[in-house]
């Protein structure tokens, strides 16, 4: 079923953006708009994963740890709304989480050893076993409401009670009743503590693992959110409680930490709108790893359905960061990536792309717009061991000055990969890695207003540096040299175009499947051989279901701002990409974009597929295709976009 909608979603995709050419020949006057909008997590959900990267094995997560205060003998650790609870010296205390941040007595702990709270009220398990409850009021009077033997945790939403025992069998009841009669939801074995929240159910492991799981839904399973790495979780807690929409910890020696998002804080959304006459285009850049052709679709349809600008008109790029939390399905990694969390995908990244979008369409006024290119060598082929080694060492740079008020803004265009550095403290940091330092360095070094990156082909090509702040210096100091040079004015007219190529899939024997799986089973720990499992696993699903894909769509997206050509691929291009393309139109203004519009595996060239590298062939396994592509993939993209000759 996952693998049909996969089908479906880009068959719509398709359908939704193919729509032929579109060109305006009257005006050649520009207006252009730019607005940013931020990708970085709200403080819920909790702990994202991280993207990128299929090791290390047990996950990359945002969650860190900040001490707050030592909290004396604590003998139980809860929460309700926005005030923390806990027993102490024979007392229950709670303190505000804004405001007053001093504990006061609201009740006799009276051997309580257990604590949650809702909107109504205070749970608590004494050391009997019995199952209290107080309405919220300035001074707690206990109500026996039930029995719990074994109990080890205890939490609570306004509709259920939950309680775990101490073989980890978690059960809940529903409240408002006048008895509590309980159900079994799961269990899960060496939990220590929970927390309620939204919805959602959290759960601190002995081994200090996080792990979140929606009790409302039917076969919902635990996901893994956060662990212990000594880094950026480097406590070992024994209670977790939520507060005000922020996860708190206890550790044993009763000092307690307030959980937040580890990160740079430059994660964002950029949009540029340039339009003549009636008609707009816009290029956006994203911090993220990548995305389904299926969400960028549903982005596309809102602004058509807004604002009345058709899908081929919109290029939408990914950085590639590894260090974003997950936007795409990887079906094949380990459980906490494969898909990405809905929560921040729904309430921040599509709103905040929309509004970008949106914004910088109202935002469009009369404007200059300039070109310029240089050189860079932050990057190096990663892919072959042997000459030759590709790489367009291009950076590409479109400069917009509005004519009221000469605000600046800057488009840079180079293909390398934001991959350095995975480890330490910074591969479990959310950041915009070297794309965002060069836009930094562009707003306090240079002066320019507003900035933002467009991933080229990238798909092998690594950065030469393992220092991303070295990198993004480097980059930073060369557009800065464009700027300093020559510009040449754009003028004419825009035009857009998006086109697609399919590519047949023929379908493996269910037997050669079967063998692939048998192969790679038992080697539990090593991420290679899981990945190519769950794989084997997916394509005999697909198989089984009669629902294995015939064909794997490539998106070839134009974008003519005057005499500047802009040439959108989806997927992963190598450089080899950009290289061939630019030749197509000798001297002419040519950039090339990989990363676009859907980012579902590496775009590579013969070389990589006959070499068998991991552009050419290991990738695919990790993106859950069904097959690599030909090796003749390479001269029939170039071949398409020749004859199409936009």
């Amino acid at each position: 079923m996952l693998v049909r909608m996969q089908i479906l979603s880009r068959l719509t995709f398709a359908v939704l953006m193919l729509g032929g050419m579109f060109t305006v020949n009257a005006q050649v006057n520009y207006r252009a708009g730019f607005a940013k909008a931020s990708l970085e997590p709200a403080s819920w959900p909790f702990s994202l994963s991280l993207a990128g990267y299929g090791a290390p094995r047990d996950g990359r997560f945002s969650l860190e740890w900040i001490k707050k205060e030592e909290a004396g003998e604590c003998m139980a650790f809860g929460s309700r709304l926005q005030e923390l609870l806990l027993v102490r010296d024979g007392a229950i205390m709670k303190t505000g989480i804004a405001g007053d941040p001093t504990w006061k007595k609201i009740g006799n702990a009276d051997g309580i050893r257990l604590l949650a709270g809702n909107n109504k009220g205070v749970f608590a398990v004494d050391e009997k076993g019995a199952i209290l409850y107080s309405t919220f009021k300035p001074t707690l009077k206990w109500t026996k409401i039930g029995k719990a033997d074994n109990a080890i945790a205890i939490t609570a939403s306004d509709s259920r009670i939950y309680l775990a025992d101490k073989n980890g069998e978690i059960s809940y009841a529903s409240l408002g009743k006048n008895t509590l009669t309980w159900k079994k939801l799961t269990a899960m074995p060496g939990l220590q503590s929970m927390a309620a929240y939204k919805g959602m159910l959290h759960m601190l492991t002995e081994e200090n693992d996080l792990i979140q799981l929606d009790p409302g839904k039917e076969n919902s399973h635990a996901i893994k959110i956060a662990r212990y790495n000594g880094l950026s979780y480097d406590v070992k807690l024994k209670a977790i409680a939520v507060a005000g929409n922020t996860l708190y910890g206890i550790d044993m020696s009763n000092t307690i930490y307030t959980g937040r998002h580890r990160t740079d804080g430059d994660l964002s959304v950029s949009a540029l709108a340039v339009a003549s006459g009636k008609q707009t285009v816009v290029l956006v850049g994203t911090d993220v790893c990548g995305f389904d052709a299926q969400f960028i679709s549903s982005v596309k349809q809102e602004i058509f359905r807004k604002n009345r600008i058709p899908a081929a008109s919109i290029v939408v790029n990914a950085s590639h960061t590894h260090f974003a939390p997950v936007t795409q399905n990887w079906l094949t990694w380990g459980e906490h990536n494969q898909q990405p969390d809905s929560v921040y995908m729904n309430a921040v990244v599509r709103p905040a792309m929309i509004h970008a979008i949106q914004a910088a369409i109202r935002n469009l006024a009369p404007s200059r717009i300039y070109f310029g290119r240089g050189k860079t060598a932050i990057g190096g082929n990663r892919a072959f061991t042997k000459p030759p080694l590709p790489y367009d060492d291009d950076v590409d740079v479109i400069k917009i000055v509005r004519e009221k008020d000469k605000e600046r803004t800057v488009l840079f265009l180079t293909g390398c990969h934001p991959v350095f550095r995975n480890e330490g403290a910074e591969g479990i940091t959310i950041s915009a890695n070297y794309p965002g330092v060069t836009r930094r360095w562009l707003r306090e070094q240079a002066g320019i207003d507003n900035s933002f990156f467009i991933q080229g082909c990238a798909g092998d090509i690594n950065p030469i540096d393992g220092n991303h702040t070295t990198t993004g210096n480097m980059l930073a100091s060369d557009i800065s040299a464009v700027l300093n040079a020559p510009l040449e004015e754009l003028k004419g007219n825009i035009s857009f175009y998006l086109d697609s190529i399919n590519f047949p899939v023929k379908t493996p024997a269910e037997e050669a499947l079967i063998a692939f799986r048998n192969r790679n089973a038992g080697k539990e720990g090593d991420v290679y051989a899981e990945k190519n499992v769950r794989w084997a696993n997916l394509m005999l699903q697909s198989f089984r279901e009669h629902t294995f894909p015939s064909s794997m769509p490539v998106y070839i997206q134009t974008i003519n701002i005057g005499q500047w050509k802009l040439v959108g691929l989806s997927r992963e291009a190598v450089t080899d990409y950009s290289i061939g393309i630019k030749k197509l139109w000798p001297g002419k203004l040519v950039s090339v974009a990989g990363y676009c519009n859907d980012v579902s595996s590496y775009l590579p060239t013969q070389r990589h597929i006959m070499e068998g590298n991991y552009e050419g062939l290991d990738s695919f396994y990790w993106y859950g295709q069904p097959a690599v592509f030909p090796e003749s993939v390479y001269d029939d993209i170039l071949d398409k976009i020749k004859q199409q000759h936009h």
